[in-house]
């Protein structure tokens, strides 16, 4: 992948998306963006890293299932590359995301990088732009589950909440379709549901 010049790089990652994504996943990027700001400000987060890591999150969604295996095979392999592959491969788009945020934008921020890589199955300690960005994803301007709006509402006055009850949605979701949940969601809950309530 060849890099963009990092002149005026917020237009070319519009440009990328637009070019890429559907209309409803570009929306959702931009939405998931500025929620990111939002929860950002109002959590002392870096704003800029919160706009870059919401807008990239879902920028390899659009590549097949081949694809995002083809080119993460190419990359060091990560913990339940293997079983993700074989059950669900779409999972893959987020850390796919990643390695297009590094190689075509030139990002090397490691915590930016995280937020996009962490931000469908979690992982455990994760950092406040981590957590930011699996809030936004989920409870975005353009989500019509039940919570979202009470989610972005708390995200903005307590992030640790909102994280746990969205990563709670996530598995009873996942539960309730029967699909595959993944250990590392799962070593995510059971991570910090201990350590929060060791804190509170």
């Amino acid at each position: 992948m060849s890099k963009i010049n990092n002149i005026n790089i917020e237009k070319q990652i519009f440009d990328y998306l637009s070019q890429r994504l559907s209309p409803k996943r570009y929306e959702h990027s931009y939405n998931v963006a500025m929620l990111a700001i939002d929860i950002a400000s109002n959590n002392y987060a870096n704003v800029l890293k919160a706009q870059t890591a919401g807008l990239l999150h879902d920028c390899a969604k659009y590549m097949s299932d081949r694809g995002l295996i083809s080119l993460l095979k190419d990359h060091k392999n990560f913990k339940y590359f293997k079983e993700i592959s074989n059950v669900s491969p779409r999972l893959l788009h987020s850390f796919a995301g990643a390695i297009v945020a590094k190689e075509k934008f030139g990002i090397k921020d490691s915590d930016t990088l995280n937020a996009i890589r962490n931000h469908t199955l979690g992982r455990a300690n994760m950092s406040v732009l981590e957590r930011i960005i699996f809030v936004a994803d989920s409870a975005s301007l353009d989500r019509k589950w039940m919570h979202a709006k009470r989610i972005r509402n708390l995200a903005r006055t307590d992030l640790d909440k909102a994280f746990l009850e969205t990563l709670k949605n996530k598995i009873e979701n996942v539960i309730n379709d029967g699909s595959w949940l993944c250990p590392q969601t799962v070593n995510t809950w059971n991570w910090y549901v201990s350590n929060y309530k060791k804190n509170n």
